[in-house]
């Protein structure tokens, strides 16, 4: 297994990429600090080189935009040796303090997360020069929260965005409660997105609505195709006839299965 890190900045934002290459699957992890808030802790298998960064930039409290163990993996490491304020929502408080075992594959990327004890994330955070809205969007995670800085056009956004066309999902998603997470984060008046694993984008808006057009137009195809009495399986094998490295290695946790179960399940409920 293959580990990189890298260090960047932009408008006083400064961001440390990580990079783990593994069976010819390649995933990018980013921790981002802005006027003394770090926001998000990384996975616990960078904890040696990350603690190197986390030592030399100074903060003074810790945002976690979800439970999950790629972003909350030196957390029990920093709440041990720094006496900072550490947030996450309030739905995701006993995901970090009674850690649920992950599949292998997932602690071989990231490494699993350690208990730790986080306080609810109030509404808005504040730093010396910013202040920032705190906004649950769930979907990715119960738990998952975005950054918005309306002054600067700032949005960090997690997991929320990732990719544009998602042709598969793990097995925790849904693709009905993202479609409201982002119609939710579109009303904001946004520019740049600052995301947990593609990094920075000055055109994030724009990103975000092509993936919300992608998903609502997957949505409408997968409900279409129910409705002429095509089973989850046949529907998946439709509308996505490829399988990925991700998909294999990970035992199909990760799957286009996912997409399609998520909808039909959601339709089920309103039903």
């Amino acid at each position: 297994m293959k580990k990189v890190l890298a260090q960047f900045e932009h408008e006083g934002v400064k961001m440390v990429q990580s990079t783990v290459s593994f069976m010819n699957v390649k995933l990018k992890n980013y921790l981002y600090f802005v006027d003394g808030l770090l926001i998000d802790t990384g996975p616990s298998n960078n904890e040696d080189e990350l603690k190197k960064h986390l030592k030399t930039i100074p903060f003074t409290q810790v945002v976690h935009t979800h439970h999950h163990e790629d972003h909350t993996g030196t957390s029990k490491w920093i709440q041990e040796n720094f006496e900072v304020p550490m947030y996450i929502h309030e739905t995701g408080i006993e995901d970090c303090i009674h850690v649920k075992h992950i599949p292998l594959y997932r602690r071989l990327f990231w490494g699993s997360s350690s208990s730790f004890t986080p306080e609810a994330i109030p509404k808005t955070i504040e730093t010396e020069k910013h202040t920032f809205e705190v906004v649950h969007t769930p979907g990715h995670a119960h738990d998952h929260v975005v950054l918005f800085n309306k002054e600067t056009g700032w949005l960090f956004s997690g997991d929320l965005y990732l990719t544009s066309h998602p042709k598969s999902m793990f097995a925790f998603e849904s693709v009905p409660i993202l479609i409201k997470s982002i119609r939710k984060i579109l009303t904001y008046d946004f520019s740049t997105m600052f995301c947990a694993h593609t990094g920075m984008s000055e055109n994030g808006k724009e990103k975000l609505a092509l993936k919300l057009a992608y998903l609502e137009e997957v949505q409408g195809k997968v409900l279409a195709l129910h409705e002429k009495g095509l089973s989850a399986k046949q529907i998946q094998k439709k509308l996505f006839p490829r399988r990925t490295p991700l998909n294999y290695f990970s035992l199909f946790e990760n799957s286009s299965s996912h997409i399609v179960t998520s909808i039909l399940n959601e339709e089920k409920l309103l039903g």
